[in-house]
C-alpha cells in the first residue's frame, strides 16, 4: 500500500503524520510511504531522514494526496486541501466534522474512507488517539498561562507558583479527563492552589486518588464562581453540547475575575464552556482580552512543542497504521472495534450516526 504524509498547512503547525522510524517501519512491512517535501523540517525530520528510511519526496501537495492510497495527517483538512482528494481514497487523521459540515461533504462526494484519531474507542471507553495530545494540550496550558501572566507578555506580574510573601496562585481546572488532569500536575508542580471541576462522580473519585494535594469539586455554579473568582489562571479542558446556552463559566464569572487574570481555552476547536471565548485565535495572534481578561483560545496548542507531539502521538498511531497497510482498510476496520469507532464514512457511504445526519 502507498502511504501519503502530506505538510500541514494551519498557523505555526509543525507537527508530521509520521516521522521517519515509522516510515521504515511501513516500507520494512513492504509498503511505499511518499512524504511532501518538507513536512518534517518543523518537528526536526528533515526529508533525507525520510529518504534514509526508504520514504519517497514529493515535491508538493497535490502531488503527494494524489498519489496515497491512505493520507495519514495530523490536522483537519482544511477547505483547500479538500480540492487536492483522491477519489476514493482513505484519510486517517484528526477531523473534528462536528464543526466542519464541509469536510463532511468533501468525504462524501469523493468517495472516501475517513477515519478519525479522536473518534479511535477502546472497550472502556478511552480514547487512544487523542489522549496524546489532550496530555500536551493540558501541560502546555498551564505553561502558557503561566507566561501570560509574566510582564513581559503584558500581564500582571504573576508568578504561578507559592512563595513566602505572595502566598500560592489560584488555577482553576474546567474538566478533569485527561487534559485537565495533565493541567492539574502541572500547576500542582508549581506550588499553586488548583481546584478541578469534573462532572462525573466516578471520575471525581479516580482524581482524588491521583491529585491529592489539589481540590477535585463538581461543577457546582456557586463553587465554580468562587474558584474563578479566586483563580489568576483558568483552564478550560470542558465542552458543552454543540448550540447550548449553557456555560461552566460565564461571563460574569468573567467579569469578577482580577484584571489581567488568564483563561486558556484548550477546547477552542470544539464548543467550550467558557461564555467569554467568542472566537478562536492563533499562535500568530494568540490572545484577546475580553472582560478585563486575557483569552487564549489557539486550537492547535500541541503544535507549538511539534517535535515531542508528534512523537507521541506516532506511539499511539502507528500500531493501526500499520494494521490498515498490512491487511487494507476493511479489514482493519472489520478486525478492529476501536478502530470501527473511528469510521466516519466508508467509500462515501456514512459510517458514523452523525455523518449520516449531516448528509441527509
Amino acid at each position: 500500500m502507498r502511504i501519503a504524509v502530506p505538510r500541514e498547512v494551519q498557523d505555526q503547525e509543525s507537527r508530521v503524520g509520521m516521522t521517519p522510524n515509522g516510515a521504515r517501519k511501513l516500507v520494512e512491512a513492504g509498503h511505499e510511504v511518499l512524504v511532501q517535501a518538507g513536512a518534517g523540517a518543523g518537528a526536526g525530520f528533515p526529508d533525507d531522514q525520510y529518504r534514509d528510511a526508504g520514504a519517497a519526496i514529493a515535491p508538493d501537495a497535490a502531488g503527494t494526496w494524489a498519489e496515497g492510497e491512505v493520507v495519514i495527517k495530523v490536522k483537519q483538512p482544511t477547505e483547500e486541501e479538500c480540492e487536492l482528494f483522491r477519489d476514493g481514497g482513505a484519510f486517517f487523521g484528526y477531523t473534528h466534522t462536528e464543526t466542519r459540515p464541509w469536510l463532511t461533504a468533501a468525504f462524501l462526494d469523493r468517495g472516501m474512507t475517513a477515519i478519525s484519531f479522536e473518534r479511535v474507542r477502546l472497550d472502556d471507553g478511552s480514547l487512544p488517539l487523542l489522549a496524546p495530545m489532550s496530555r500536551i494540550a493540558g501541560h502546555m496550558s498551564v505553561v502558557i498561562g503561566a507566561r501570560l501572566l509574566q510582564t513581559v507578555e503584558d500581564g500582571p506580574g504573576v508568578l504561578v507558583g507559592n512563595v513566602p510573601g505572595a502566598g500560592p496562585t489560584g488555577v482553576a481546572i474546567i474538566g478533569g479527563g485527561v487534559a485537565g488532569e495533565s493541567a492539574a500536575r502541572v500547576a500542582l508542580a508549581l506550588n499553586a492552589k488548583v481546584t478541578v471541576f469534573e462532572l462525573r462522580e466516578e471520575r471525581r473519585a479516580e482524581l482524588a486518588a491521583l491529585l491529592p494535594d489539589a481540590s477535585i469539586e463538581a461543577p457546582d455554579e456557586a463553587l465554580v464562581a468562587d474558584a474563578v473568582s479566586d483563580a489568576w489562571l483558568v483552564v478550560n479542558c470542558a465542552t458543552v453540547p454543540e448550540g447550548s446556552e449553557i456555560h461552566v463559566v460565564t461571563r460574569e464569572m468573567v467579569r469578577a475575575m482580577r484584571d489581567g487574570a488568564a483563561i486558556v481555552d484548550v477546547t477552542a476547536d470544539l464548543q467550550g464552556a467558557i461564555e467569554t471565548s467568542v472566537r478562536k485565535t492563533s499562535h500568530s495572534a494568540p490572545t484577546f482580552v475580553e472582560e478585563g481578561v486575557i483569552h487564549y483560545v489557539v486550537p492547535n496548542i500541541p503544535g507549538v512543542v511539534p517535535r515531542t507531539s508528534t512523537l507521541s502521538l506516532e506511539d499511539a498511531t502507528l500500531p493501526y497504521t500499520l494494521a490498515i497497510a498490512d491487511g487494507g482498510v476493511d479489514r482493519a476496520i472489520e478486525s478492529d472495534a476501536a478502530l470501527m469507532a473511528g469510521v466516519l464514512c466508508l467509500r462515501g457511504e456514512p459510517v458514523a450516526a452523525d455523518i449520516a445526519e449531516q448528509a441527509r
